[in-house]
């Protein structure tokens, strides 16, 4: 037994949380005696969720460039000394195998190190359009997975390989009947599950605020706003309309049941919808990776884009979807022909071939 962890890392969203929590779930089914450990931020969404799969969890506070505030540009090499301070200690005190993240700005100083240090790094590119957190970690990985082919171009091709993606095993077994009560769910109406990620999208929340009647007048509405979100007008429950800040093991439940799904377009979700069959209408946050994602699969064929949005709009869409039922399955069956859904298993199998060969000077 190797008694090192696999020292996962990641958070501020869940964007890159969800994948590596996949790849914990297969490296346990891969070796029962593993060890593993999540390093992720102070104040993020990752915490709970970790925790309660029983891996040990440490927060690491480490700047993110923020393109929008330039006044913090001149704190972030003071920041980023400390952040390489505090993840020196945090290696030497759980001395990884292999350090492993999904693309997250708290990974880049913990990668960096690690790496230097003699610790294998392994970074998987989720979105489209690499990050600048993956970006900076290519230098220092060991081996980089990759989810789409249009991405493999960017990064070293001796240590890169295209994987597909991964979805955690939890998701595929939910149940319809268990989210009847749970959400209060109207018999003869179809349902509608809207997600903004685990940090919430205001845009879609304010959208549902405006029209939440003439959404419970065509279907059920389960939605997820997002921890600290939640619309004081949606915050009481009705029957055909329930909104909650997060859910984590009642997810799969709320996706087994939907007929149609609203969603940002994060890797995680994408691969959800995908695994899962799920017709969708995908909301990118403007300006961001995610439109890159969302148009790849809009270009497959498998999903419907709102882009530019506004909740008129949205309102047509869904009306729309949820009266063509032969549209749904379309959709539900383009999108998981996207691409491999076993990345998970792919890494797994490699981080533990991978661990023992460290040769750490931490």
């Amino acid at each position: 037994m190797n008694s090192k962890p696999i020292l996962l890392t990641g958070g501020g969203t869940m964007g890159p949380v969800t994948p590596l929590l996949a790849v914990a779930d297969a490296l346990r089914r891969e070796d029962y005696t593993v060890s593993l450990a999540w390093v992720g931020t102070p104040k993020g969404p990752e915490r709970s969720v970790v925790e309660r799969r029983g891996i040990p969890f440490f927060a690491l506070s480490a700047p993110k460039f923020d393109r929008s505030r330039f006044w913090t540009w001149p704190w972030i090499p003071f920041a980023f000394l400390l952040s390489f301070y505090r993840s020196a200690k945090l290696l030497r005190k759980l001395k990884p195998s292999v350090v492993v993240s999904a693309g997250a700005y708290v990974s880049v100083p913990l990668a960096i190190v690690a790496r230097l240090s003699g610790i294998p790094v392994w970074i998987h590119q989720l979105d489209v359009v690499p990050g600048l957190a993956n970006r900076i970690m290519a230098f220092f990985a060991t081996k980089i997975s990759i989810t789409w082919n249009e991405s493999a171009a960017v990064f070293p091709k001796k240590k890169s390989t295209v994987v597909g993606a991964m979805v955690r095993p939890a998701i595929l077994h939910g149940h319809a009947d268990l989210a009847k009560g749970r959400f209060r769910l109207r018999s003869g109406f179809k349902t509608l599950l809207v997600v903004g990620g685990g940090t919430g999208a205001a845009q879609i929340n304010n959208a549902c605020v405006v029209l939440k009647d003439e959404l419970m007048a065509a279907c059920n509405v389960i939605h997820v706003t997002g921890y600290g979100k939640l619309p004081p007008e949606l915050a009481t429950p009705v029957d055909g309309y329930v909104a909650v800040e997060f859910l984590d093991e009642a997810m799969a439940n709320a996706l087994a049941a939907a007929d149609l799904i609203v969603s940002r377009a994060g890797m995680g979700s994408i691969a959800e919808l995908a695994a899962l069959k799920k017709a969708s209408i995908l909301v990118p946050i403007a300006n961001s990776h995610q439109e890159a994602n969302a148009q790849a699969v809009v270009s497959r064929g498998g999903a419907v884009v709102i882009d530019p949005f506004t909740p008129q709009l949205l309102l047509q869409r869904i009306r729309t979807l949820m009266n063509d039922d032969a549209e749904r399955a379309r959709l539900g069956a383009s999108i998981a022909s996207i691409f491999p859904l076993d990345a998970d298993a792919h890494i797994a199998r490699e981080l533990c071939a991978m661990r023992g060969t460290s040769d750490a000077t931490l």
